[in-house]
């Protein structure tokens, strides 16, 4: 194996193998879960490409601090003031800033339009990109990200997705607004992210000092570190001509940010918020695994609603085989008509010479034995076409009750069997019949029992099979019994006599489980219709562990790099 070039060219090859599955991955299935999935895939995706691949692959580039605020804190004031220029206008109409706006070294304002934030330049949503040669701007880039409570649904999805991408996030509140549930929420997800946050709570009025203590509180609860992280910044006059506050009024602030970009105090934070963000990659991996597995259990929950409607209706035609129930009423009296009971009857009573001189008489002709394999064949077929529209309209009924079901169902013809199935039957019987035949030249192990097989005629053999897979008498009363009766001692007769009584049973059992297996097939294959559709949703998903796998390979080269 050749050597690696660096660990940090491994770890980037590991989080390129991670991204590239992640960006595989789409949750197809409808419901009420489908949205929440492929936002996990897209929040993986973007962290993973628009920061920390960029950022391992230039370690040495600025820190990128991204002002993130709610509407009118004062972050576009604030980021002025720290430039102690007009880089952002602040304005009296809410949102303000509609778009990043970043304050970059001339040096290092490339990045901003070629890899880093890819998503906001020439091939995505502009950026507001303002050149600089300040000291501060060598070691750190500063960001004024759109309100993350903005009435534009754009504008907070951009204050998300420039927080996955922050260095530092300098986190602006105000004495009025640091208690709503949004900020809390925001900076829920800028911990999981393990990234360096400074608190600066702005427009501070007269006799805050209450409010102050208790915000402090809150985030110490919250488990926040405020130690050189939290700045107090009073209610007072703007200079007009720079839209900024006076120097002092944000001197703390820039000195802490001064601190974080110079040479030692950078390598601390690019560190932590690498690790960080690993770590945040590492729980959004694991909770996209789950998302998998749940797709997959809810994709298997619909699938086994359609195997076990299906199933059903398969058990019932093997029951109804065995019973004798499977072809009934009409058809048994069309039968009745055909083999003539009475005189059928009599054949079995006056012996075997006088019962094979009607077999050959009634079912040997070409004429009668093509009626008895058409009807044969017509009602089989209404038969496996009837249970497939008793399962299809069963699933179709579950499914209708579940979110995923209900739209997989609509602008579909699931409710009755597919438009290919009554062929399908068709032919499968056709087979059926012909393999009959097939079965019963099969059965004569002898020259004489050849013979025999010939005078009867194949065709007319085969008619007495069917009557034995068809005309047994469980379950049947009055008439009904009389005939199937009649017709099963005529074949049973004739077939004991030219097979033996064993292998009379056995051909008869074989063409039996045979036509249950093509009664399967043909069931199975018309329920496959609502698998398909499920494929089709969760083709995308990988296989059990694999992004887990793909993660640990992230985990174990993050573990060996010695750092910045």
């Amino acid at each position: 194996m050749p050597k690696s070039v660096s660990p940090v060219a491994d770890l980037r090859a590991a989080l390129h193998a991670l991204a590239g599955m992640i960006d595989g991955v789409a949750f197809e299935l409808p419901g009420g879960a489908q949205s929440r999935r492929n936002e996990l895939c897209k929040e993986a995706s973007w962290g993973i490409n628009e920061y920390l691949l960029p950022r391992l692959g230039d370690l040495d580039a600025p820190l990128v601090a991204v002002l993130i605020g709610s509407t009118g804190s004062g972050k576009s004031t604030l980021l002025n003031s720290i430039a102690r220029q007009q880089v952002s206008i602040p304005g009296v109409v809410r949102p303000t800033t509609t778009m990043p706006i970043v304050w970059a070294h001339e040096r290092h304002a490339v990045r901003y339009g070629d890899d880093f934030l890819a998503g906001y330049g020439s091939d995505g949503l502009p950026i507001d990109l303002e050149i600089g040669t300040e000291q501060i701007l060598d070691g750190l880039t500063l960001i004024d990200a759109p309100d993350f409570d903005s009435v534009v649904e754009g504008h907070r999805q951009m204050a998300d997705d420039l927080l996955a991408v922050a260095d530092v996030v300098v986190f602006v509140t105000s004495a009025q607004r640091y208690a709503d549930a949004v900020p809390w929420e925001f900076l829920d997800k800028a911990r999981s992210r393990a990234v360096p946050i400074l608190f600066v709570v702005n427009r501070i009025p007269t006799g805050s000092a209450d409010l102050i203590l208790d915000y402090r509180r809150l985030l110490g609860d919250k488990g926040f570190t405020l130690d050189q992280r939290f700045f107090e910044i009073a209610e007072q006059a703007i200079e007009s001509a720079i839209g900024a506050l006076p120097v002092s009024a944000v001197a703390d602030l820039r000195a802490r940010l001064n601190a974080m970009a110079d040479t030692s105090g950078r390598s601390a934070v690019l560190e932590a918020s690498i690790r960080g963000a690993i770590e945040e990659l590492s729980r959004r991996t694991a909770e996209l695994e789950g998302a998998v597995l749940n797709e997959e259990q809810e994709a298997e929950a619909l699938r086994s609603v359609a195997n076990e409607t299906y199933e059903r209706q398969i058990a019932e035609v093997s029951r109804s085989l065995a019973s004798g129930e499977l072809i009934r009423g009409e058809v048994l009296q069309r039968w009745q008509a055909f083999v003539g009971t009475g005189e059928l009857i009599k054949a079995v009573g006056a012996g075997l010479s006088r019962l094979s001189a009607w077999t050959r008489r009634v079912l040997g002709g070409a004429e009668a034995g093509a009626k008895m394999r058409k009807d044969a064949r017509s009602e089989l077929r209404d038969v496996l076409v009837r249970r497939a529209d008793l399962a299809a309209s069963a699933t179709a009924a579950a499914w209708e009750l579940d979110p995923a079901g209900s739209e997989l169902l609509s602008n579909r013809s699931l409710w009755r069997h597919a438009d290919e199935t009554e062929e399908r039957a068709d032919q499968a019987i056709e087979d059926w019949l012909i393999g009959l035949s097939e079965l019963i030249e099969g059965a004569g192990e002898s020259k004489k029992r050849t013979a025999q097989v010939a005078s009867y005629g194949v065709n007319g053999l085969a008619i007495a099979v069917i009557l034995g897979v068809f005309l047994q008498t469980g379950g049947l009363t009055g008439t009904e019994m009389g005939v199937a009766a009649g017709a099963a001692a005529a074949q049973q007769k004739i077939l004991e006599h030219l097979f033996g009584s064993a292998a009379a049973r056995s051909l008869i059992e074989t063409a039996r489980s045979r036509l249950e297996m093509i009664a399967c097939g043909v069931l199975q294959e018309d329920g496959s219709r609502f698998g398909g559709i499920i494929d089709e949703r969760i083709r995308a998903l990988p296989e059990s562990g694999q992004l887990r796998s793909a993660f640990s390979r992230v985990s174990d080269l993050t573990e060996a790099w010695n750092g910045v």
